[in-house]
């Protein structure tokens, strides 16, 4: 089972939650912890695991034959992304720009577009006996955030550990593709103003893909109820909530998992995997 975490704006609680189910599941069984914010990743921060390897992401980038190349211009006409600029006697590529979609090598009437390629991050492999950690991180200055995380779902095999994705924050084409593939998605609603209106964004992109959630609702005061009752209204479970107490951030500040130095939340976490896996019974 893959269970994403995600959140519709960062600083909302995303990876410590991640973090906390992914301990509290390796207590009984190993378990797969897929960083996939890929821009920022800190899963890492919060286990002590030995590094295991460091694997290049590589992306397609377009290679212009200019000997066959007529300037027909298709090439600059098919992309999107505007990665290429046809002009009379020259093919400029603009490989920052470059999704590597393959379109224009596709298209290309003489053949003359070739597949290159180019560095675009890192995805690196940490483990125990307990813990799988596979770190996607994007190479500073770059987009192609999707390119990577493909390459961290892709490194983790197909074997039968509960797999935790650390999704990245908001509604991009990058939180769509860590998520998409989840059999669960917990979202991770903070429990402001700002944290509702970008939770409903994100809530409306897992209807759209017509995948199940449920919310953590974190940073809960004493007599709020607003981002719940937001739930109850769009039929979007509750798994739990967590109150705004400023030990909390501290406990997370210091790279500390929250169950684990704060064993009076190991409820809450336990909670959350029995709604999500009720076959499987959560060590004491």
């Amino acid at each position: 089972m893959t269970i994403a975490v995600a959140s519709g704006k960062g600083g909302a609680g995303k990876t410590m939650v991640a973090t906390a189910l992914a301990a509290r599941i390796a207590e009984r069984e190993h378990v797969t912890l897929l960083d996939c914010d890929v821009e920022e990743p800190n899963a890492h921060l919060f286990f002590d695991l030995p590094l295991r390897a460091v694997e290049t992401v590589w992306s397609m980038i377009p290679v212009i034959d200019e000997e066959h190349c007529t300037h027909c211009g298709i090439c600059q006409r098919v992309c999107a992304f505007h990665a290429l600029l046809c002009l009379k006697d020259s093919v400029m590529v603009f490989p920052e720009l470059c999704k590597g979609c393959r379109g224009c090598v596709l298209l290309c009437p003489e053949g003359a577009v070739a597949d290159g390629r180019r560095e675009v991050g890192t995805v690196e492999t940490r483990g125990d006996a307990d813990i799988s950690l596979y770190t996607g991180r994007l190479r500073v200055g770059d987009t192609a955030a999707p390119t990577v995380i493909r390459e961290v779902k892709a490194s983790m095999g197909h074997d039968g550990d509960i797999r935790i994705l650390d999704a990245p924050p908001g509604t991009s084409c990058a939180a769509v593709e860590a998520v998409r593939e989840a059999d669960y998605t917990i979202l991770v609603a903070e429990a402001t103003p700002f944290g509702l209106h970008d939770f409903a964004d994100m809530a409306a992109v897992l209807r759209d893909l017509d995948q199940p959630c449920g919310a953590v609702v974190n940073k809960v005061m004493q007599g709020d109820s607003t981002v719940q009752d937001f739930c109850r209204a769009q039929g979007i479970p509750v798994l739990a909530e967590i109150p705004l107490q400023e030990d909390i951030a501290q406990t997370c500040a210091r790279g500390e998992i929250l169950p684990a130095s704060r064993p009076e939340f190991r409820d809450i976490f336990d909670r959350i995997l029995a709604a999500l896996t009720p076959e499987k019974e959560m060590a004491a």
